[in-house]
């Protein structure tokens, strides 16, 4: 993609538009949920870690166990 093409200022115009739009329901999030937003955050990542820390072991175990890996 060239600079300055039409692809291009497309491509930006809607990475800013994203941005902005992340950005806009994060400060709502943090706004509605007040001091919990820490908590709730930190709950949200725990879970998301040890779910996928589970998702690996299971792998691991399946690869020492000569299976195939699965395709996702």
């Amino acid at each position: 993609m060239k600079i300055g093409s039409a692809a291009w200022w497309k491509d930006r115009t809607a990475l800013l538009v994203v941005a902005l739009v992340c950005a806009s329901l994060a400060w709502a999030f943090g706004r509605a949920a007040g001091e919990w937003s820490s908590l709730i955050l930190g709950v949200v990542v725990f879970v998301a870690l040890f779910s996928d820390n589970r998702r690996l072991r299971r792998e691991i175990k399946r690869l020492n166990e000569g299976e195939a890996p699965t395709e996702r």
